[in-house]
Parts: structure tokens; sequence; C-alpha cells
């Protein structure tokens, strides 16, 4: 009856070997498959609950400096042209002919250095987004449903050196950045571990499982700790209905919990608590952010006696304004608990793999809280032994 770090990292191993886990591709889709058949083993009813949703398939994306060629990937919440569109132009100030934009920004965050230029009157704007030496970071698409300005391409942090050189030599350069649509549907994951107390309020337990590339710090922790939460509360026998909810379209804007709750809006409210599972739980270097609706759930968090074993004390915070899935669950009048992990360096990366990206322990020391948690809300008494 507890969460071992063995069975966490030979989760996450899975889950990294599967792919780039973007929203709506190929892998995205048996990775949903395969969370399904996780929890089918468990005795589980698992299924998929699609939703439309249009893909945005880039063309290899690349800028041209004479003879240098720089590898880019363009940001789907831009206005991106068509399939085969290249873009010509130097960089200069914004509202002469021809002109491109440079910036320098993080992968964290809302990237004010894009959207401060985004509308600006540029052809195309070059971010390059810092990031963890040896690989490219990306940003969130936040305006996936609405996007906007002309085509944004990314590039490694690395490259700005040599794109700065451009902009004092005015070199004439060429980016290719045009990308097709593909109708399709997109798949969140949902399953119930039944209650002995029908009509009792639910409690949720809610993951993502999208993002930019492998996602093995980013996303694994989660992952790993949302299915074997659900083997630990399937065995223990609660009184209460527990949801177990895993979102696509994370990088999206959050677009699949979104997408979840505004088809039934009452549901956040009507769950008796829900735990979130956020970015870079138990990732390397990192340490954890525990976030709450309010102070009675941030007690029930900070009493949890498996928080006490990791070796970086979490941080507790009562969240005013939470961002992520949480933030959509707030919006909509659902008390929350939040779990995020703070400083992982190959956060939004290449290079964020299995198995260097996971500290295990931590992984399983947050996963034997969060059943700690939820056994407390039930009202069963159950502890992880």
């Amino acid at each position: 009856m507890s969460v071992s770090p063995e069975t966490c990292s030979e989760i996450i191993r899975q889950f990294d070997a599967q792919g780039w886990h973007r929203t709506a591709t190929p892998v995205d889709q048996d990775s949903g498959e395969w969370l399904v058949r996780q929890l089918a083993a468990l005795g589980l009813d698992a299924r998929e609950v699609p939703f439309p949703f249009e893909r945005v398939d880039p063309d290899e994306c690349v800028i041209t400096i004479g003879e240098e060629r720089i590898p880019a990937v363009p940001l789907v919440d831009s206005g991106l042209p068509a399939s085969g569109t290249v873009v010509r132009g130097t960089f200069g100030a914004a509202g002469t002919p021809a002109t491109l934009a440079l910036v320098r920004t993080s992968a964290h965050g809302m990237a004010p250095e894009v959207e401060a230029v985004r509308d600006a009157g540029h052809v195309a704007i070059v971010a390059a987004v810092s990031g963890a030496p040896g690989g490219a970071s990306l940003l969130n698409a936040w305006k996936f449903d609405s996007p906007s300005g002309p085509p944004i391409v990314q590039v490694a942090g690395e490259a700005w050196e040599r794109l700065e050189r451009a902009r004092a030599s005015n070199a004439s350069i060429e980016i290719r950045c045009g990308a097709s649509r593909t109708k399709t549907a997109a798949n969140n994951i949902r399953a119930v571990v039944p209650g002995s107390v029908p009509g009792s309020a639910p409690l949720v337990v809610l993951t993502p499982r999208s993002g930019w590339w492998h996602c093995a710090g980013e996303r694994g922790g989660g992952i790993a700790i949302w299915l074997e939460v659900a083997r630990l509360v399937r065995a223990a026998g609660f009184r209460r209905d527990v949801v177990f909810l895993a979102t696509t379209g994370h990088e999206l804007g959050f677009l699949g919990a979104e997408r979840y709750l505004n088809e039934q809006p009452e549901f956040a409210a009507r769950a008796k608590a829900w735990i979130h599972l956020g970015a870079n739980i138990g990732a390397a270097q990192s340490s954890l952010m525990v976030r709450a609706s309010d102070a009675a759930l941030l007690e029930l968090a900070r009493t949890a006696r498996a928080l006490a074993t990791l070796e970086t004390p979490p941080q507790f915070v009562v969240a005013e304004n939470p961002v992520g899935e949480a933030g959509v669950v707030d919006r909509l009048g659902g008390r929350f608990i939040s779990f995020v992990g703070a400083g992982f360096p190959l956060f939004h990366s290449t290079l964020d793999r299995w198995p260097e990206a996971i500290n295990p322990a931590a992984i399983a020391a947050a996963g034997n809280a969060v059943f700690e948690m939820l056994s407390a809300l039930d009202g069963n008494g159950a502890t992880p032994g």
C-alpha cells in the first residue's frame, strides 16, 4: 500500500520512450491508449474522452543566413502561413519594409518580450529561447485558440550571438515557416474508482499528459503518481468516487482541461476537492511547491507525513491566482491542492529525458502524500504503509 520509486521510474521510462508528446499527434494518441491499458490492468473502467481539434503541422522550419542554417520551431499560436511559405527580410525597426524582429526570452511563463512585438508590424519574429545548454527549449502556445500576429519561430538560446551579428551587419535572412492544418480529435483520459457511498461529492486527481518533447521530468512525475495512486485507491476502497483525469493540450494553454470542464462546468465545484499533479514533480534538481485554494486544504497538505521524507522541504502557499489546470478548476469554483516542481533546469527542453531528469524517491514521496491527502478527504483513514 505505497508508491515505490522503482515503479515510478519504470512508468516514466515507458512514457519517455513513446516520443514527443504533442497534442493530438500519433504519439499523444498512442500514449493515451497506453494509459487506458494501464488503468484497465488495475480493473478500472478507463476511457478516452475526445474533443474536436485542429492540429497545426509545421513544415521543417529553418532560418538561413548566407550558407548557415539554424534549426527553428514555429510557435503555433502565431499567424503561420500556408505550407511551403518562405519569409525574407532583415532585422530592423518595426514598420520598415520586410523587417524581422529579434527577441530573447525564457521558456518559463508568458514571454512578455515576444508579446511586446507580436503586433508591432514585423513580417516575422525570431525568438531565442533560453534553456539548458546543448538542447532546445520551447514556449507554450498560450493563445492557440486565437492565433495572432506574424509568424513567430523559436531557436535555441545558443543561437542568440549569431543572430545578433546578423542584425548588426544587416544580413539578409530567409525563414521557412509554413504549416498545414489537420482536423482531428484530441483525447483526455478518464477513469473512476467507484466509492461505497453513492451520491457523495467525488474527489478528482488531475494530471496533464502532453508537452513539446519527451517530457520525462516535466510530465513523468505526474503521470507516475496518477497511475500509482489509482492503484492504491482501488485497493483501499473509498467511500467517495475518485475520478482520475489526464488531460492533453497542456502546452496549448491547458486546452484539454478547458474543453473537459467547459462541457460540464458544474463538475469543478461539485467535487469535494481536486488534486492537481502539475509540472516537474520529482524532477531532478527541483523542489516541490504545494499550492492550495484555501488554508484548510493547505494545512491538510502540510501535515502529509510522506512530504517530511523529501530532502528539500516543500514550500506551501495559498494560491490567489493559480495557473495551469488548477487555474481552470479555480475559475469554475473548484477547491484544489496543486503539486508543482520549482527550479527544474530542463523544463521544456529536448534534454528532459529518462533517467537523468527524474528523482524517483521524490516522486514516490509525493505520490504517497497524495494518497494520504485523498484518504483524509475521503474520511477512511487509510495511509500508505
